[in-house]
């Protein structure tokens, strides 16, 4: 397990960051016919949330 360490306001911006890509790639997710490339897309969005979800936890 690898640990990363972040200031407060590198924090911040990794999780505004990721919460802008996640709506991107939502939408980029519902626009797409290719069946694999939506299951990589929703195996992404699902790393991604969990990496989200350890970061706000982190604030709190």
């Amino acid at each position: 397990m690898s640990v990363l360490e972040l200031t407060e306001k590198e924090r911040i911006v990794l999780v505004d960051a990721l919460e802008s890509y996640l709506s991107d790639l939502k939408t980029e997710r519902s626009k797409t016919d290719n069946r694999e490339w939506r299951a990589d897309l929703r195996e992404q969005e699902a790393i991604l949330n969990g990496l989200l979800g350890h970061l706000i936890a982190k604030a709190a």
